[in-house]
């Protein structure tokens, strides 16, 4: 008699595929890499007109802006194609080096709204993810 076991039919099945030249995908989705609050909100001219429009969920467009005067990993965080602000510099440093390596990042809305922590202060913030795109 002999120890060695015949295969059952999906062990067959999954190495015929990579036999066949069949490729396995090391992951299905997005990967959150991060939260974080939009840096900059303040210094945006029409903010007030893109903040009445924000969602939660909504997506967010993230490009590098390497050739900037203050922070050259600066990473602008774009609401349907309007700057609204930056990836704050203390969190783009990885972030950078990924954009720069070609892969896709990308935002979404968790959060947002205005405080008053001082007495006619306000202060306006915008919590969201950032997620690696898996797949172009």
């Amino acid at each position: 008699m002999s120890n060695i076991q015949k295969p059952n039919a999906d062990i067959a099945d999954f190495v015929g595929f990579i036999q066949k030249g069949g490729k396995i995908k090391p992951f299905v989705k997005d990967i959150k890499l991060i939260t974080t609050n939009v840096a900059g909100l303040d210094y945006i001219e029409n903010i007030d007109e893109i903040f009445s429009q924000i969602q939660i969920e909504d997506k967010l467009d993230l490009f590098r802006e390497s050739d900037n005067e203050y922070d050259y990993r600066a990473i602008i965080v774009k609401y349907h194609g309007e700057k609204i602000g930056y990836v704050p510099r203390n969190e783009n440093h990885v972030l950078s080096n990924l954009m720069d390596g070609g892969k896709l990042l990308y935002g979404v809305v968790v959060d947002f709204g205005e405080d008053e922590p001082y007495k006619g202060y306000k202060y306006r913030f915008l919590k969201f993810k950032i997620f690696l795109k898996e797949e172009f």
